[in-house]
């Protein structure tokens, strides 16, 4: 084709015919300190350092995602509420029990520290803020952090009001439940986790079609397992 002289409408057409597929331009910030620092912390292949960032950082995210399955078991679980109330040597004022000395809030603190880092200084390098804004692995890294920052003003709040809750204990729930979003940050790192959600992308019919016929199987089964059992004394059906 080059030697032909058929210009690279042709070329890119051999291309696709023949499934190569072309790298998608890297949009790089014009300041030169911007875009040393946007490569340092985007694309760990371009550099010894970057590399070194990209394992920190993965590790960061086991650790957090570790020390949130840590917080669930019985024996480190604590199923009072977050302010503990104890009378006092007088016996008149109550103590506050602080969680700032957890050792799971400290790790915690340590971690989001990181995120909170490494997401500031990506925005701050990051050739497009509104690309950035958009992109959905770092509205991924926001709502991650996010959950932190509740529950440290709701400390915070309890404290100053004398342990007076500052928030529903489920709302409370929920909100630190959102924190399992970091194992997702995890396929930053990862290209095969990246090929799996492609992959899931372009598959979403599918797999809808496939829930549906799913879904209508479950539904006439169990009518049959109803009519068929409904009249049986012994059912459940019946009671």
């Amino acid at each position: 084709i080059r030697f032909y002289e058929l210009g690279e409408d042709a070329m890119e057409k051999f291309r696709e015919d023949e499934g190569f597929i072309k790298e998608e331009e890297r949009p790089l910030p014009a300041n030169e300190f911007q875009r040393q620092v946007w490569l340092l912390f985007e694309y760990p292949e371009s550099s010894g350092p970057a590399r070194g960032i990209a394992i920190v950082s993965v590790l960061v995210i086991l650790i957090s995602i570790v020390i949130f399955c840590l917080e669930t078991l019985p024996e480190f679980r604590d199923d009072r509420d977050p302010v503990t109330v104890a009378p006092a040597i007088n016996g008149t004022l109550p103590y506050l029990g602080s969680p700032f000395s957890d050792p799971f809030f400290v790790v915690e603190t340590l971690c989001i520290i990181w995120f909170s880092f490494e997401l500031l200084v990506r925005f701050f390098a990051c050739p497009s803020k509104a690309t950035f804004s958009k992109n959905i692995m770092n509205i991924i890294d926001i709502v991650a952090i996010i959950p932190y920052f509740i529950t440290l003003g709701t400390e915070l709040a309890e404290r100053q009001g004398n342990g007076q809750q500052a928030m529903s204990l489920a709302i409370l729930r929920v909100i630190r439940l959102v924190r399992v979003f970091r194992i997702f940050k995890l396929s930053r790192h990862s290209k095969g986790l990246q090929i799996l959600g492609q992959t899931l992308k372009a598959s979403m019919r599918e797999l809808g079609l496939l829930i549906f016929f799913l879904f209508i199987g479950v539904i006439l089964f169990s009518s049959a397992v109803y009519f068929a059992e409904a009249d049986d004394p012994e059912s459940h059906f019946s009671q």
